[in-house]
């Protein structure tokens, strides 16, 4: 189950986020004190069991919240194992792909919607419940004879639903020894209890709960399909030494009265992460650890598992983690580094090393156990400021590990970091605001339409080292016309081949050609130049994605001249290397692949081998090849690399390669480009372009 949409109203510092749209892995970014915390711990109200505070209630909205309001609210879509589910225990119903689950200042218990399906209130004998079971149970007493009656004790089906198969399986069962025990001398009895008894309908995993057809939905929903918001701020360090002594005492609740209340894990709950990841037992430890030889293997055991499920997060050289015990009761964590070769070096306490060390290896040590414990799957994990102390490099580390748990859960994080930004669709990426006279935050689902301020992460995520272009209005509406392309590989080429042909007749030099940071940021960085006063062009090469992004452009507003697809003799073309003639392009392949691969056996490619493979440019046949090459070592094919080799060979004048033909082929992209240019000049107006300016003020 996924959250697809939420609301949050009269919460802390929000009056009403609005409806806003989420992904399956997404950031809220926002400046300190703009509500990134509040929106995470407001969703959390549409837990089972959480209580709502009322200091947790929007002081400003007091008269509204006199009256019944919807504090959370979130609309899910069902996989299709959960819609099966349903479908089983509710043949009547029609099928059932959302649900909207509900939270409100009044009602102690989270309520459910069922999009537009009418469910009934009244009581349905039909439906096979806790209730309607008890019911015929006690119906079935009433029909035997009443000295026999009378000895039998019911209070079992006049109680609760059973919380689970064990009691259920219990209470029936002492249920029907003492009904055998009275009925002994009536076998007709006993006979027809037998055929209740062992009824499959009336076992436990097949009895739903409630009257209604209404109640026992929601039961259903409540007990085994409601989602589960998973809570993750701060933690404290884990040190070298620990002493297990004092680790024990935290255990059993032996602490010492503290003049400040604080609201964080403590060293306890740190320290029992790290020993369950390295699946160590106190009581194990305790009974081996007078004897060197049984310790010291139990806790190389220990270690071993504790470094294969640290390293999977951990960016740069691998780490080894020892865990060794030591005189008075002490367990201290050792620190190596395991580089590639093998070698094994800057072994010593984890106390030793820097700060940011230590925070990223506590913060990985408790993160990876509150999630392995927590067995979580199909959850849907909030994480307040994930990468907060890490360097950019273990900060993708962390991205890492998002993206695997998103995989099998929805993550939902706060950041104020461009490294942790890896997803610009909208949904995935959100901006949360202040609204500094009001305290009141506001969420963008269209966030390049937030403040430029907030967006500064975005920005720079989105195209480092532009970002003061960007938002400069007069540079703008004074610059040559900005044509965004989806690679960098892209750019080198426009501004290679500019340089190279030379024709007074058709040349942009120099082209103003910005290249976007990765496909699903083409979109947005088109509308933050358009919105800033540039003319506005796009390239885009003619796979499924680009067409997307074609699509995409068009209802945000960009005309069809804006939108550029690379082609040749009218004919769409999948790359800017399909404008390179087959046999010039192999040349600086062969030339690059030849040094590279000499150990793997590689030998030069020529056209026809190419042209044989089955693929929608030369791009696609060269990966085929270098895939069916996987076993012998050849790695994955880099265009890239044959990118930065022919426009090092123009820059040089070193172009003997080149045929006419792929001059003239790179002349005709040249001539689409500034036909559109110039056709968007003659219908353009200055209206136009302020309008952009008009709707984000």
């Amino acid at each position: 189950m996924r959250l697809r949409k939420f609301r949050v109203r009269a919460y802390r510092c929000i009056h009403d986020s609005g409806e806003i749209t989420v992904g399956d892995l997404a950031a809220f970014v926002g400046r300190n004190e703009s509500g990134k915390t509040t929106i995470l711990q407001a969703l959390t109200l549409l837990n089972r069991d959480e209580l709502v505070s009322e200091l947790d209630l929007c002081d400003e909205m007091s008269e509204e919240l006199k009256e019944e309001i919807r504090l959370a609210e979130g609309e899910f879509e069902l996989n299709q194992h959960e819609i099966g589910l349903i479908k089983e225990k509710f043949p009547n119903l029609p099928e059932i792909k959302k649900i909207k689950l509900i939270r409100t200042n009044r009602n102690p218990r989270v309520q459910y919607e069922f999009e537009d399906i009418k469910l009934s209130d009244d009581s349905n004998q039909g439906i096979n419940s806790w209730e309607n079971f008890s019911k015929e149970i006690l119906d079935f007493l009433n029909t035997i004879p009443n000295h026999l009656r009378i000895q039998i004790d019911t209070n079992f089906f006049d109680g609760p639903v059973p919380k689970n198969q064990e009691t259920f399986d219990s209470g029936m069962a002492e249920f029907s020894n003492q009904f055998h025990v009275i009925a002994i001398q009536e076998p007709n009895v006993i006979a027809e209890w037998e055929k209740i008894y062992e009824n499959p309908d009336n076992q436990y995993p097949n009895l739903l709960s409630g009257e209604s057809e209404k109640t026992a939905l929601q039961n259903f929903i409540s007990s085994d399909l409601h989602p589960r918001f998973v809570y993750f701020s701060d933690y404290k360090k884990i040190y070298g030494n620990i002493n297990l002594n004092e680790y024990l005492r935290e255990e059993r609740g032996e602490r010492a009265d503290s003049i400040e209340y604080i609201e964080e894990f403590d060293k306890a709950e740190t320290v029992r992460n790290l020993f369950y990841l390295a699946e160590l037992d106190m009581k194990e430890l305790d009974a081996v650890k007078e004897s060197p030889s049984k310790c010291i293997k139990l806790l190389n055991a220990a270690s071993n598992r504790l470094s294969s499920k640290l390293n999977p997060a951990w960016k740069g050289d691998p780490i080894h983690v020892d865990l060794r015990y030591n005189p008075g009761n002490i367990m201290s964590v050792v620190i190596s580094d395991v580089h590639r070769d093998g070698t094994i070096t800057n072994t010593g306490l984890l106390n030793r090393r820097a700060e940011g060390f230590k925070w990223t290896f506590s913060f990985i040590v408790n993160f990876a156990a509150e999630t392995q414990r927590a067995e979580l799957k199909e959850a849907i994990l909030l994480l307040d400021e994930p990468a907060r102390n890490l360097h950019p490099t273990q900060q993708m580390g962390i991205s890492d590990l998002l993206r695997n748990l998103a995989g099998s859960n929805q993550v939902l994080y706060a950041t104020h970091s461009p490294f942790m930004i890896f997803d610009y669709t909208p949904g995935n990426l959100l901006v949360v605001e202040l609204d500094k006279r009001k305290h009141l935050s506001r969420i963008f689902y269209d966030y390049w339409n937030a403040d430029d301020k907030t967006l500064t992460p975005i920005l720079y995520g989105l195209s480092r080292g532009q970002v003061e272009s960007i938002v400069d209005r007069e540079i703008g509406t004074n610059s040559r016309p900005v044509i965004i392309v989806e690679t960098m590989s892209d750019a080198m080429y426009l501004n290679a081949f500019d340089k190279f042909l030379q024709d007074p007749n058709i040349s942009m030099n120099p082209l103003n050609v910005v290249a976007a940071y990765n496909k699903n940021s083409v979109l947005p960085l088109a509308i933050f130049y358009r919105n800033h006063g540039y003319k506005t062009f796009i390239l885009l090469d003619n796979t499924e994605e680009s067409k997307q992004i074609s699509a995409q452009l068009a209802s945000n507003d960009f005309s069809s001249i804006q939108t550029i697809i690379f082609e040749k003799e009218g004919k769409k073309l999948e790359s800017i290397e399909d404008y390179i003639v087959l046999e010039d392009y192999l040349y600086p392949v062969n030339q690059t692949y030849e040094i590279k691969l000499r150990q793997e056996g590689f030998s030069n490619l020529n056209p026809q081998e190419v042209s044989s493979k089955e693929g929608r440019g030369i791009l696609d046949k060269l990966k085929k090849i270098w895939q069916e090459h996987r076993d012998d070592d050849w790695g994955e094919f880099n265009n890239e690399e044959i990118t930065r080799y022919i426009c090092e060979k123009i820059a040089l004048e070193e172009t003997d390669f080149l045929s006419d033909k792929t001059k003239d082929q790179f002349r005709s992209l040249y001539r689409l480009i500034a036909e559109r240019i110039r056709q968007y000049q003659n219908v353009v107006t200055k209206s136009d372009i302020n309008k952009f300016q008009r709707a984000r003020a």
